[in-house]
């Protein structure tokens, strides 16, 4: 299980930082269809595999790191998103 979470985590990691620079740089990519369905995908495999990562008890320090890393890309990823649709509210509203 432990290898299966690793082969999973880091395309994600990938795909989430990936995220990060198109935000950044090209966010007209983002607000396309494959653009949100990667964003809202990428958001609910790091759910996923965080709270398998919570429910398995692992111990050494390559899964510890792992665990980490991808909550914290994920929680980033979800603040962006946050961002993203305060940005969108914020300038619909304006005249």
């Amino acid at each position: 299980m432990r290898n299966t979470l690793k082969i999973l985590s880091i395309p994600l990691i990938l795909v989430q930082l990936l995220i990060l620079y198109f935000w950044i740089y090209d966010w007209e990519k983002l607000v396309a269809q494959i653009g949100l369905i990667t964003w809202i995908v990428s958001i609910v495999l790091g759910i996923v595999i965080n709270l398998i990562y919570f429910k398995l008890s692992l111990k050494d320090k390559s899964s510890i790191a792992n665990k980490r890393v991808v909550l914290c890309s994920t929680l980033l990823t979800i603040v962006l998103a946050m961002g993203a649709l305060l940005i969108e509210f914020v300038t619909s509203s304006m005249p």
